[in-house]
């Protein structure tokens, strides 16, 4: 049986960026295990990515609430 691994938003801003934290940076070597381990496995792996609108993020509902731009496009 197929498995599927997800990581969800493991991208910089959340690491080491405006929203990033030190235990994010501690995560990257059990992420990269498991994903040897299914890629070796021949499993699937699905990764998310937030993104937002640089000039329209401000302006958004969770802009409003968290006003620190974050994953913009350039």
């Amino acid at each position: 049986m197929t498995k599927v691994l997800i990581v969800v938003d493991y991208q910089n801003d959340f690491v080491t960026g405006p929203l990033g934290f030190e235990k994010a940076k501690e995560l990257e070597a059990p992420i990269l295990k498991k994903l040897e381990e299914y890629w070796n496995r021949g499993d699937m792996i699905v990764f998310t990515k937030d993104m937002h609108e640089a000039e329209k993020y401000l302006e958004t509902q969770e802009g409003k609430y968290l006003p620190i731009p974050h994953c913009v496009d350039e």
